[in-house]
């Protein structure tokens, strides 16, 4: 038996004399002098020289079936995991096999060679363990043991002790062979370890027990052994605990899944914990661990910089007319070098956009202009608008910035005016002069479900007030709250500049409360403004006077004008497979985009006479 180490951690490579040809490697030199280390034995090296701070505190991780179904590349997925450890930094990384895809002898040299090349990558030691596409035949796994390591192994590190298992071997069908079951009993009996994790590849244990795993069972029972982990199944199972074992299957590090993400198919790593003699985990998703700097107030500037430095003319159509005309797509270079890249456009149906693709270059603060042919019918002259993309390659703050905008088109609409005031009781007898703009269900909704919610609005103006009316038909009417969270059920929210309107029908009556306004007190009930609501089966009818105080500055004239947009909130609680929904007459107010577009009101010219 070999072991080495400092501090309580050990290696033991009995298990080489038991299972394969690497310790009479080793006592001859010959696969020091034609190979080097293994992987496992660099992994090893790197723990003996990173000893625990706390011997009974640390954490570790588990991932298994990181190959993919290509030969050499491996899954995007599998060096995402990496980056994230190498910013968790924990004590090491055991991969629970299935490293690479495998096949004849013949062909592993470069699959093994970019699976060395990957995990070099990995600040954690990387320990491997042998899976059943490492090795199919003796000449596969000899290549294994050469170049990668032991099929079995044991080592220590703090209080805990862990110990790989083969469930890859030669002549043994489903389980593990008597052979392997009585070396694992000489290492149970040999540690005085306070925890003892098993790993391997295929997990025995999650299929036919009394077959695959009693033997086993009966070896550990008595010892403390706080947790099985296997692999194989591309999954993440718990299976359960049984005589005080905790049995894990993971098998989310890259390769294909087949089974229903409900049913653990989705790709993940296990975050262990030990402290003292109590052990936990996480099921960590690749992707959602970011380093410390993945936003700085640098890259939040580079990229304002570079979207404010992006937009198209503004496109004013009438609504209802068509619309056919060249704008200029502008672009600014931020940088103190050229620029150099791309746009392209994205057109919706009915929209056409030339040319869709476009190669621009601009000089260091230059700002180039691109121009572009846009055209749409009438019955087509809506949103959602084109909008382009472009890649910046030379970002300096954490690398490529892509920037994604859309058509500045400006629906416009004119608010027509009335000679005397309107009478605010959710009766629109005096409405009929007035355009109905209709709201399109919400373009966060992939349907247009007009039985469920079906709203349009109405706007008006005098001297003394701006009038708007919402009428909404409506399967189920639902608002049970007041205040500031009344848009998160049956609801108008209302966008005017920079004002910012919830007109409600609460148990308490008509509300108004005022999110925003420019220089004022907001997130209060507006008292001011006249608001009723009016309801009659399935239609409801919100009529409101917004005096000239409570939209200044706009001035309540001929020829002034403002943006606007609008959500008509929607819960209906008695149907649960509909969540909370809006129509919105632009996409993005009812979601809080930051950038949605607006309408453009003009108020219209006074009667004649």
């Amino acid at each position: 038996m070999m072991r080495s180490g400092n501090r309580g951690q050990k290696y033991s490579s009995r298990e080489a004399t038991f299972f394969g040809a690497l310790a009479v490697l080793l006592c001859a030199g010959v696969f020091a002098q034609e190979h080097g280390p293994t992987l496992a034995e660099r992994a090893f090296e790197k723990l003996r020289q990173q000893p625990p701070p706390h011997s009974d505190s640390f954490e570790f991780v588990l991932i298994g079936d990181t190959r993919s179904a290509e030969p050499v590349v491996l899954p995007e997925v599998f060096r995402q995991s990496i980056r994230e450890w190498n910013m968790l930094r924990p004590a090491f990384v055991i991969d629970a096999g299935d490293l690479v895809l495998g096949g004849s002898a013949e062909g592993l040299d470069p699959q093994w060679q970019e699976f060395e090349n990957t995990v070099a990558e990995c600040g954690p030691p990387f320990i491997p363990v042998v899976g059943n596409h490492d090795v199919s035949d003796p000449a596969t796994e000899k290549i294994y043991v050469d170049r990668v390591g032991p099929l079995t192994f044991a080592f220590s590190y703090g209080n805990s002790r862990f110990i790989a298992l083969n469930s890859e071997e030669q002549g043994a069908v489903d389980s593990l062979s008597d052979h392997q079951v009585a070396w694992l009993k000489e290492e149970l009996e040999w540690t005085t370890a306070t925890n003892i994790f098993l790993f391997m590849h295929k997990p025995y244990f999650d299929g036919d027990w009394d077959r695959q795993w009693a033997n086993v069972a009966a070896v550990i029972k008595g010892h403390p052994v706080k947790v099985v982990f296997g692999s194989h199944w591309h999954l993440y199972r718990y299976a359960g605990e049984r005589e005080g074992v905790q049995y894990l299957v993971s098998g989310g590090g890259g390769a294909d899944m087949h089974t229903p993400e409900e049913e653990g198919g989705f790709f993940h790593y296990l975050y262990v914990r030990v402290r003292g003699d109590q052990v936990d985990w996480s099921v960590v998703r690749p992707g959602s661990i970011l380093p410390e700097d993945a936003v700085t107030r640098e890259r939040i500037n580079e990229i304002h910089a570079l979207r404010d430095g992006m937009y198209t003319d503004p496109v004013e159509v009438t609504l209802g007319d068509s619309v056919e005309r060249t704008v200029q797509l502008r672009l600014k270079n931020p940088y103190p070098v050229p620029l150099a890249s791309t746009v392209m456009w994205q057109v919706p149906e009915g929209w056409s956009v030339s040319p869709v693709k476009s190669a621009y270059s601009a000089e260091p603060g230059e700002e180039v202009a691109l121009p572009l042919t846009i055209s749409a019918s009438a019955a087509q002259v809506r949103f959602p608008a084109p909008e382009f993309s472009t890649t910046i390659p030379i970002a300096r703050h954490g690398g490529p910035v892509t920037i994604t905008k859309r058509l500045d088109l400006i629906p416009v609409v004119s608010a027509g005016h009335v000679p005397s005031p309107v009478v605010v009781d959710g009766d629109l007898g005096e409405w009929q002069s007035a355009r109905a703009i209709p709201l399109r269900y919400g373009w966060d909704f992939d349907i247009a479900d007009t039985a469920d919610l079906k709203s349009q609005v109405r706007l008006m103006w005098d001297e003394q007030y701006l009038y708007l009316a919402v009428e909404t038909e409506d399967d189920e009417f639902y608002q049970p709250y007041g205040g500031d969270i009344v848009w998160s059920a049956d609801n108008v929210q209302l966008f005017l500049d920079r004002w910012e309107w919830g007109l409600s029908l609460t148990p308490k009556g008509a509300e108004v409360f005022l999110y925003k306004a420019p220089e004022r007190e907001a997130e209060v009930i507006n008292q001011a403004v006249q608001l009723a609501v009016k309801r009659d089966g399935r239609r409801s009818v919100y009529e409101a006077a917004f005096p000239a105080s409570e939209v200044a500055p706009l001035q309540l004239r001929e020829g002034e004008y403002f943006r606007l947009s609008l959500a008509m909130n929607d819960l209906d609680p008695s149907v649960l497979e509909r969540p909370r929904h809006w129509a919105e007459l632009t996409p993005g107010a009812g979601s809080g985009d930051a950038n949605y577009p607006r309408f453009k009101v003009i108020l219209g010219a006074r009667a004649a006479g």
